[in-house]
């Protein structure tokens, strides 16, 4: 990694904590670009060129070349319910690379405020988009076949519940083996 890319890793998660600190003292929509800004020491217009907006705080793009990645790291002749499984406790093992309670602050912000609820709904959407086009790459299929549609939408629900579980219950039990128990329900579904 070089020099400017360090450096705008460093402000982007010098401000991420700091607007969360600012929403959890002032609340989401009380929240300012310029106030997350002052605290940051950074002016407005550096905020903007980083974030798009202060929604843009909390999600992170980062993950999806990480999923990318991973799938195409993964033994072409693999079953693709044990690729699936692997890729996302991988995916599960980095999340718990964060702060939890950055996390948890994050989930609780996401499920209260409406424009974040609204913002994660699309985001899902484009992960879920992302997740169907890896997996018919995958299995030789066309994007828009039922069924890749279908073990994409399954494999999205259960990682969102597992996370999901995971986080209501503060972070216990271990989130990969929560996410491979979820990947080895939906099985008969990656049967493609």
């Amino acid at each position: 990694m070089g020099l400017r890319e360090a450096n705008r890793q460093r402000v982007q998660n010098e401000v991420r904590s700091q607007a969360l600190a600012l929403f959890v003292e002032h609340g989401f929509e009380a929240t300012t670009v310029e106030q997350i800004a002052a605290a940051a020491d950074i002016s407005p217009a550096t905020f903007y060129r980083h974030f798009r907006g202060k929604e843009d705080v909390l999600f992170h793009e980062g993950y999806d070349p990480f999923l990318e990645q991973t799938f195409a790291a993964r033994p072409a002749d693999e079953p693709l319910a044990r690729t699936v499984r692997t890729v996302y406790e991988e995916f599960a093992a980095r999340l718990l690379a964060a702060d939890h309670a950055t996390l948890l602050l994050r989930h609780r912000l996401m499920s209260s405020v409406p424009a974040l609820r609204d913002r994660l709904a699309r985001e899902e959407r484009t992960n879920l988009d992302q997740l169907v086009k890896l997996l018919a790459d995958r299995v030789d299929r066309s994007p828009d076949d039922f069924e890749v549609r279908l073990a994409a939408a399954a494999v999205n629900t259960a990682f969102a519940q597992a996370a999901q579980h995971w986080l209501e219950g503060d972070c216990a039990p271990d989130l990969p083996a929560l996410v491979g128990l979820a990947m080895d329900r939906i099985k008969g579904a990656l049967e493609l």
